[in-house]
């Protein structure tokens, strides 16, 4: 449908130049070809109007594809016959080469595959002469395609091999390109019996179709991977593959492809013994394969038809159909024809080396004038060559003795200026660390004495004023526990596995001492990774994370159970914390109580966190962190 869509653009273009009382013409050509009841009527039309050369051949190049499109075989020859020398002499490439085109499938399709081959020929000519990689990527798909229908299954891999190379030279259509050359390389493979190689290049292609815009157009990738598995008796896998491009080919109305699913539908139904569906799908795959007018397609119908009577027991039909068959194929593979078609591809790769050879002996001459214009200037000069090379030789000693001099001292000043700008960051955390300590530490705790004072002093004072004096020296106390955590990661530059341990492991017995009632149990896979350091951030925000799951467990779930691990995987450090509260529905929950929190940490230091949780059952937090470096 694309290649008559792009001959109707073109029958438009040359028509637009027609002159301006011309424009009628043009209009009636356009409405016979589009007609399909009343086509004779306006060709008529047409020709009443005919007033020059010009006009007579935009008539008959109307004709022509007209008659190709209802498969008028006779007049569309004649047709061909008649325009064909004007635009050979006119050297009217565009119009030469949709006429070798339709030629060359009108052949095809009668099975006439040696002549379908002289036209494939022309087309590759015209094709290599206008350096168009696309069109030459797409005339040796179909010359792979015929050495396929002519059962020279060796020759077709071999040719469908240079359409995909091709196909990766062109910008234009590339992708086209590349599907249509791995399905004949494919195809070829699969009639060579030989179904790993098939399927191979069927794969492809259904990786190159994901999207579903696609796969409408591409039908019989699906087709012909299925019609591998079913050679191969996997009916189940054929039938999901045939099924899918049949759905396709519906809804384009490709009665060629049409024809084969329904072949192969039909295959697959009476091989499971399902004998009236069956019969229902060949009844489809005759209409189809008569509509394509495909001997090709005809010839599979009956073949398969002959097979199945044959497995059903009635021989009589059986019979006739692989008589009828043999009449088909004999039409097709007949010695003179055989010997034809090879004396072709004989003869195109024997001119083709030819040419090949040409071109080399004229490099070749070509070579030998150069070198003897040359030699003249290089004996002349190999002496001042020699002088130049060795002072540039030299030169270029000495120049890369100070090129390393200079590369070693910017090293070296590097490596200073980073240890210096280390010890400074350094010396800065732990003046920031001794200021908190010293400072924000010491006004904290005396803060928690004056309170402590206050209750001393006034112990009639109201039980209410009394609660949030307390409620204020736990707080501040919990600040200082945290400050003197933030204090211990500003002073160390990496925290190892086994701080994280001890830290963490500090922080339970702490979690166990105010909640005596909930049994801890903490696991730290620490033996095999005790050399691996984590930079102060990503340390800090690990032991958070601990800090901020274990305290919701104990402050809103209700756990009896709370068991924290941690173990290193070969490219992740998993965090679980566990436990067995009342759990909640995430759904109709907001993110708060820390969730939120331990989210945004794990995000921070490159890591996820999921949160899995079942009502009256318990709380799964879990952290992934990649594992970056060893010394990271």
């Amino acid at each position: 449908m694309k290649k008559i869509f792009t001959v109707l653009i073109f029958l438009i273009s040359i028509l637009g130049i027609a002159q301006e009382e011309k424009l009628s013409q043009k209009e009636i050509l356009l409405k016979a070809y589009f007609s399909k009841d009343s086509s004779d009527y306006y060709f008529q039309q047409a020709k009443n109007k005919l007033f020059s050369k010009s006009d007579s051949i935009h008539y008959q190049y109307f004709k022509f594809f007209k008659n190709d499109e209802l498969r008028n075989k006779d007049s569309t020859l004649y047709y061909a016959e008649k325009i064909l020398p004007f635009y050979l002499k006119n050297d009217s490439i565009q119009n030469i080469e949709y006429i070798y085109e339709r030629l060359h499938y009108l052949y095809k399709r009668e099975g006439v595959y040696e002549k379908a081959l002289v036209y494939n020929q022309k087309l590759l000519d015209l094709s290599e002469q206008q350096n168009k990689l696309g069109k030459t990527s797409k005339y040796l798909t179909d010359k792979s395609t015929l050495n396929h229908d002519f059962e020279n299954f060796e020759e077709g891999v071999a040719i469908g091999k240079d359409a995909f190379l091709t196909a990766l030279k062109t910008k234009e259509n590339q992708k086209e390109n590349i599907i249509y050359a791995n399905n004949a390389i494919a195809i070829n493979f699969d009639d060579w019996h030989k179904p790993d190689s098939a399927i191979f290049y069927h794969q492809k292609n259904l990786d190159l179709i994901k999207k579903q815009e696609d796969s409408l157009n591409y039908g019989f990738v699906f087709n012909n991977l299925g019609n591998t598995f079913l050679k191969d008796k996997k009916y189940q896998e054929a039938k999901k593959m045939i099924s899918l491009a049949l759905k396709r080919n519906l809804e384009k109305g490709n009665s060629y492809n049409l024809a084969t699913n329904y072949t192969n539908l039909a295959t697959i139904a009476y091989q499971e013994n399902k004998n009236d569906l069956a019969e229902e799908y060949f009844e489809e795959a005759k209409k189809h394969s008569d509509l394509s007018n495909s001997i090709e397609k005809i010839r599979d119908v009956i073949q398969q038809e002959a097979w199945y009577y044959k497995k059903t027991g009635n021989f009589q039909k059986a019979l006739e159909l692989q008589e009828k068959f043999y009449v088909l194929k004999d039409s097709v593979f007949q010695e003179e024809r055989l010997a034809k078609f090879a004396e072709l591809e004989t003869k195109y790769q024997t001119e083709k080396k030819e040419a090949e050879l040409a071109t080399t002996r004229a490099n070749l001459a070509e070579k030998e004038l150069d070198l003897e214009r040359k030699n003249t200037i290089i004996y002349g000069s190999i002496a001042t060559a020699f002088i130049i090379g060795l002072l540039g030789y030299l030169l270029y000693n000495q120049q890369k003795l100070k090129n390393k001099q200079l590369h070693k001292e910017a090293e070296l000043k590097s490596a200073l200026v980073k240890i210096e700008t280390q010890n400074k960051l350094q010396e800065q955390r732990l003046r920031i660390s001794r200021d908190l300590h010293d400072n924000i530490g010491a006004q904290l705790t005396f803060i928690i004495s004056s309170i402590d004072n206050l209750q001393f002093a006034f112990p009639n004072m109201e039980q209410n004023i009394s609660q949030k004096l307390k409620n204020i020296s736990e707080f501040t106390s919990k600040t200082i526990c945290e400050l003197r955590d933030t204090i211990w990661a500003m002073n160390k530059e990496k925290i190892s596995v086994e701080d994280l341990q001890a830290r963490i492991s500090n922080f339970i017995e702490k979690a166990r001492t105010a909640s005596p009632n909930t049994v801890f149990r903490f696991q730290f896979d620490s033996e095999k990774n005790k050399q691996y350091e984590f930079s102060s951030v990503v340390g800090m925000n690990i032991y958070r994370i601990i800090q901020e799951a274990v305290n919701n467990a104990l402050k809103y779930a209700e756990a009896s159970e709370i068991k924290v691990h941690i173990e290193k995987l070969q490219q992740q450090f998993k965090i679980e914390i566990i436990d067995n509260g009342k759990g909640f529905v995430l759904a109709e929950v907001e993110l708060g109580n820390g969730i939120n929190n331990i989210k945004e940490r794990a995000k921070e230091i490159g890591g996820e966190a999921e949160v899995n949780t079942i009502m009256r059952e318990g709380t799964q937090i879990l952290i992934l962190l990649p594992v970056l470096d060893e010394n990271s």
